[in-house]
């Protein structure tokens, strides 16, 4: 299993298979890619090669904690999930930096619009 930077896929997939095992299939080949272009947090995909999910963290390096809180870019998302505006479904928080170094999340793939 191959890691982006940031994304320590071993400890990620261990996790998830702990919190939501049926999210993917975790016996098949699992990849993930770091989406470019984005300024801040840092976004990943993470495939089984049927079905993806999206990861959100912190950037890299030393962080103010309130600046890039994924616990509450989760909630907000969450609670706009029943509004008219287009959200994903979340699907996992983890707010224990000892996973992979630092609190994340994990929302469904959407196919954004152009």
């Amino acid at each position: 299993m191959s890691s982006p930077q940031g994304l320590d896929l071993v400890a990620f997939t261990g996790w998830l298979d702990r919190v939501q095992p049926d999210v993917l299939d975790l016996s098949a080949h699992v990849s993930a890619s770091l989406i470019t272009g984005g300024k801040s947090n840092l976004t990943y995909t993470v495939s089984d090669g049927q079905r993806a999910v999206i990861v959100r963290r912190p950037p890299l390096g030393h962080v103010l904690a309130t600046a890039h809180d994924m616990s509450r870019e989760y909630r907000v998302m969450q609670a706009l999930a029943d509004s008219a505006v287009p959200v994903p479904q979340m699907l996992s928080l983890c707010e224990d930096p000892d996973v992979i170094g630092t609190p994340f999340y994990v929302m469904e793939h959407v196919t954004g619009t152009a």
